[in-house]
């Protein structure tokens, strides 16, 4: 897997090709994250289609928002997902609340722990990031002049320039801040979501599904199948100051036992909790900011 996030967080490139202070793209870090283990049955709209790491952070912050300035600037096909440079401050959680990543990772994951098919409640992907990133940056700025439901709704001619309102579909607001984007298909009819989400092909225990960490992704609603569909998230992190400030808080979590900072904090007792001495590889203990043995 640090094999795997090496090559992906090389995607990424510096278009100056400068040399990026603290910036390893091939030492990757560890984020700790969730399993998510789904029972067969029933209907699940838990995770509909939405984007993670950062919600209005998008446009509010300066370093955030720079990563789109092509789009914003009406280049939008000049737009570059991959580029570095913005990544490496936007500030993705500007209002501190839990379970919303404040890392970068380059892209997110996870590493299969049952056999998945769809229909079996896997992952769906909407397959084109440069076109999703491009509608959703400028959808707050132009409202549709017919009925969402209209026919003529996709008609370029019924749609108009709008930077007087205040709202940003897609974003919503919550107690605890704000949360999105979440495309609908009433507030973002271009992206045809009920035809273009993509279910992932099956997957084996130990096969590993990697998106861009822009790309708008879900759950599959419906689970056919007879078995668990479980995942073990695995994002993949490179080495950059914040990623290290946030592994550093992170490996004190893990040496006290207790929950990471980007998430609630809850039981801390729990049978077969892991330590340092789980963690054998030098690889392994320099991604969870662990002093590295030497032989």
């Amino acid at each position: 897997m640090m094999a795997a996030c090496t090559w992906l967080n090389n995607l990424y490139r510096d278009p100056a090709d400068s040399k990026l202070e603290g910036v390893d793209l091939s030492a990757p870090l560890t984020y700790a994250d969730r399993f998510r283990i789904r029972h067969p049955g029933g209907s699940w709209d838990t995770f509909p289609p939405h984007i993670d790491g950062g919600s209005i952070e998008r446009w509010e912050d300066p370093a955030f928002r720079a990563c789109f300035s092509d789009i914003l600037s009406g280049n939008w096909r000049q737009h570059d997902p991959y580029a570095l440079l913005g990544r490496l401050n936007a500030r993705a959680s500007l209002y501190q609340r839990p379970n919303r990543a404040s890392i970068f990772r380059t892209f997110q994951g996870w590493l299969a722990m049952s056999e998945t098919a769809p229909t079996q409640g896997t992952l769906k992907v909407f397959p084109d990031v440069l076109l999703s990133n491009a509608y959703l940056i400028l959808r707050p700025f132009f409202r549709p002049l017919v009925p969402v439901d209209s026919k003529d709704i996709m008609n370029h001619q019924n749609w108009e320039f709008d930077i007087s309102s205040p709202e940003f579909p897609g974003i919503v607001l919550r107690d605890d801040g704000f949360s999105g984007p979440r495309p609908t298909p009433e507030l973002h009819p271009h992206m045809f979501l009920e035809k273009t989400m993509t279910s992932v092909p099956k997957v084996m225990p130990g096969d590993a599904v990697f998106w861009h960490c822009d790309v708008v992704h879900s759950v599959e609603q419906e689970h056919t199948g007879t078995e668990d569909s479980a995942v073990m998230y695995i994002p993949a992190l490179p080495t950059c100051p914040l990623n290290q400030a946030y592994v550093e808080k992170q490996k004190e979590c893990f040496l006290n036992g207790i929950r990471p900072p980007d998430f609630p904090q809850g039981l801390e007792q729990f049978p077969g909790t892991g330590t340092p001495k789980d963690i054998l590889s030098s690889v392994g203990q320099r991604a969870m900011g662990l002093t590295v043995a030497v032989a």
